[in-house]
């Protein structure tokens, strides 16, 4: 996957909006179509050339079916389940895409590619933007969920060195794939997916299908609540097929199972000034929302006419072009290569419809086509030989072009120079927690990353010399550093340098200016102990993606790149946890949550005012409860804890003096009540606010017991909640 996720992001979003802006030019050819389709059936909507184009091919095909030649379109050996037989042949050389497996690494899927020659894989620009996205990802063939549970399946390299072209505009990425798999399997085992050059597969109205792994996970088939919408000039297909974040790359199939497009985005419902809508019909917000909330009103596919057109364009040399002359063997159309003399047997498509007459087309020899006779240039005055059954009527409501796309996140590359918690922030030592006991034994220790930068590349580098073996690793980043905790995938806790005087606030961009939310993985750690989207927030749709440090707090410093870099360290999963969304956001949308406020980010947003107020610096040590009072739950993906609670100790100077007396602020908070009530698979009540603050307060010796942390004595002595 690309090395930068945020321009991955950055780029699917700009596709959709490209996407949006042609669905929005095709609406009145679209609603006239649709109307023709619903009156007269699948192919009344197309022109009589396509419509002549795919009659044609159906007659031949119709004749190949006959003679026993139809696995002449493509040659697959059966494999595992599947709607049909059919299905199974297409599937086995679609593939998610992963980064290479590695030792003590987790594996995770983040789009789909398919074989269409021996030493080729196609996907999306857009998932491989670059030739070095492509290196140290791999193919995992066969990934699929059996009777038995997931089957593991195969891992193939790619290898960019080799062959890699990527087209923007069509959104298309061929990459070559080595030949044996990292086990010894042969790549040829799986054949491949024509891509054949001919038009006329398919007529509007008809059905589509997709073979997909959404999310990374398992192979899925959307099969039905499937039809296309539209055919573009510019080299696009609109179609209704179900897909999900990481169908990216997978193959668009016509009803015979012939390929006939790439798919690559979806095109969201809008309203009327061109906000995106989710599909409770509230807006969608990219900052926190995931894109499986959208309400989408179709899909987008490039077509693979105009793939191995601009294909043909290309002038390669050496290695390269002879992986590509090997590939562009195989588009010619196999059906029009054969001389097909007779026609099918055909009925009305409608009671009453017009008498058919005859037409003669050259498809290597003459082959009679039954076509309608209608009135003279009408599109509908040709319809398909083959009967089928009429298309339920889609909305055809334009939808306005979408917003302006965002910027994404900008991450500093340099780990080994981030600063981390400053402990001399407000003038006087303010040590970071620590932990003793048995969790010690739950902690990311120094030596365990020695271990992880011996066994996996691209570790990035710290200096630890100085540390033992046991030592907990306290990873520092732009403005905070954290302890990870291995069993629970999370923060044991973190320490941040929180400043909000106007002087070191100078970058005045909000949330927006900065990037659209990107989480990214902490190469340190190895994947495995991480929580991630896949394990947990995905699936458990109300868990929002929950910042320890906040955000908000870290954005602080010289304004560009400085503050960027604080920004963008917020977003990595060993700074997230799961909050339920009402739990997490001061103000969430949703009608149901009208004049209500989530218990955490208000407190968050009152903080910043306070500390602002009150001279404007501040230590906030946060994390979350990890122990009895966490839900073990299997997601899909294996057991995963959350946590129910939360605790937030603020640490400020009384007064400006070079050495102050400090004050301390402990806080609880829970979500287990709402949780236990309503579940996490539907929107929640809000918890009752009022006094809330004060409900939260808790002194330090509670929250060090609860949470297993412990705390410097000059800290537990300026505790301001404590008795007496």
């Amino acid at each position: 996957m690309s090395k930068t996720p945020d321009a991955v992001a950055s780029a699917r979003r700009s596709n959709m909006a490209k996407a949006l802006e042609r669905w929005n030019q095709q609406a009145n050819t679209r609603t006239a179509s649709l109307s023709r389709i619903r009156e007269l059936g699948p192919g009344a909507g197309d022109s009589p050339q396509q419509l002549a184009k795919w009659v044609a091919r159906e007659n031949a095909r119709a004749l190949l079916t006959r003679a026993g030649l139809e696995r002449r379109i493509g040659t697959w050996d059966p494999t595992f389940y599947a709607p049909s037989e059919a299905a199974r042949q297409a599937a086995r050389p679609v593939a998610r895409l992963v980064n290479a497996p590695r030792p003590g690494t987790v594996v995770e899927g983040f789009a789909t590619g398919f074989l269409v020659s021996p030493s080729l894989l196609l996907t999306n620009q857009h998932v491989f933007p670059r030739y070095v996205d492509a290196v140290d990802c791999a193919a995992n063939f066969l990934y699929e969920r059996q009777e038995r549970g997931i089957n593991e399946g195969t891992y193939f390299n790619l290898q960019p060195d080799q062959f890699y072209f990527a087209d923007e505009a069509l959104d298309f990425c061929l990459v070559a794939i080595s030949a044996q798999g990292t086990r010894g399997e042969a790549l040829s085992d799986y054949g491949c997916i024509r891509l054949i050059e001919a038009t006329g597969k398919t007529l509007r109205g008809r059905p589509m299908n997709i073979i997909q792994h959404p999310d990374g996970g398992p192979r899925q088939y959307a099969t039905t609540h499937n039809r296309l919408l539209d055919i573009l000039d510019q080299g696009f297909l609109h179609y209704e097929t179900d897909t999900a974040e990481g169908a990216s790359g997978s193959p668009v199939f016509s009803d015979n199972w012939e390929l006939i497009a790439l798919h690559h985005c979806g095109i969201p419902r809008t309203d009327a000034a061109g906000n995106i809508l989710k599909t409770d019909h509230s807006l969608w917000n990219p900052e926190g929302d995931e894109e499986s909330t959208v309400d989408w009103v179709a899909n987008e596919g490039t077509r693979v006419s105009s793939i191995v057109g601009a294909l043909k364009a290309l002038q390669l040399s050496g290695r390269p072009a002879e992986l590509l002359a090997q590939l562009m063997e195989q588009t010619a159309d196999p059906l029009a290569a054969l001389s097909v003399n007779e026609a099918v047997a055909v009925t009305p498509l409608r009671p009453g419809l017009p008498d058919r007459s005859q037409n003669i087309f050259h498809i290597s020899g003459p082959t009679t086509i039954n076509i309608l006779s209608h009135a003279a240039d009408s599109p509908a005055s040709i319809t398909s030989s083959l009967s089928v059954a009429p298309a339920e009527p889609v909305s055809t409501d334009p939808a306005p072009a979408v917003a302006a796309l965002e910027k994404t996140l900008t991450f500093d590359l340099d780990y080994e120079a981030r600063p981390g918690y400053d402990p001399d922030f407000l003038g006087v030592p303010v040590p970071p927690p620590f932990v003793e006991g048995a969790q010690l034994a739950q902690l990311y220790r120094v030596g365990d990353y020695r271990e992880h930068a011996a066994s996996a590349r691209n570790v990035p580098a710290m200096r630890l010399s100085h540390l033992d073996d046991d030592a907990p690793l306290e990873l520092p980043y732009h403005r905070y550093s954290l302890v990870m905790n291995k069993k629970y995938r999370m923060p044991m806790w973190a320490a941040s340098n929180a400043d909000y005087r106007p002087e070191v606030r100078g970058d005045a961009r909000g949330r927006r200016g900065f990037g659209g939310e990107s989480w990214r993985l902490d190469r340190r750690v190895p994947s495995r102990f991480q929580l991630t989207n896949s394990d947990i927030y995905a699936p458990a749709g109300n868990f929002d993606r929950g910042h320890i440090v906040r955000r908000e707090d870290s954005c602080w410093g010289q304004p560009g790149i400085d503050t960027e870099y604080a920004n963008a360290d917020t977003y990595h999963w060993t700074n997230c946890t799961p909050q339920h969304e009402l739990f997490n956001q001061e103000t969430p949308d949703g009608a149901e949550y009208r004049n209500r406020k989530g218990i955490w980010g208000y407190f968050e947003g009152e903080l910043a005012e306070q500390i602002e107020a009150g001279g404007g610096q501040a230590v906030i040590f946060a994390g979350p409860v990890l122990g009895d009072s966490c839900v073990e739950q299997d997601f899909g993906k294996g057991p995963v804890h959350y946590p129910t609670r939360f605790w937030k100790i603020v640490i400020v100077p009384k007064d400006e003096s070079r050495t102050p007396e400090l004050l301390a602020y402990g806080f609880l908070f829970d979500q287990s009540e709402v949780i236990k009530e309503f579940g996490l698979d539907v929107q929640e009540a809000a918890l009752d606010l009022a006094k809330a603050f004060q409900k939260q307060r808790a002194t330090l010796a509670d929250i060090c017991q609860m949470a297993g942390i412990s705390l410097a004595p000059s800290i537990m002595a300026a505790d301001q909640h404590k008795p007496g």
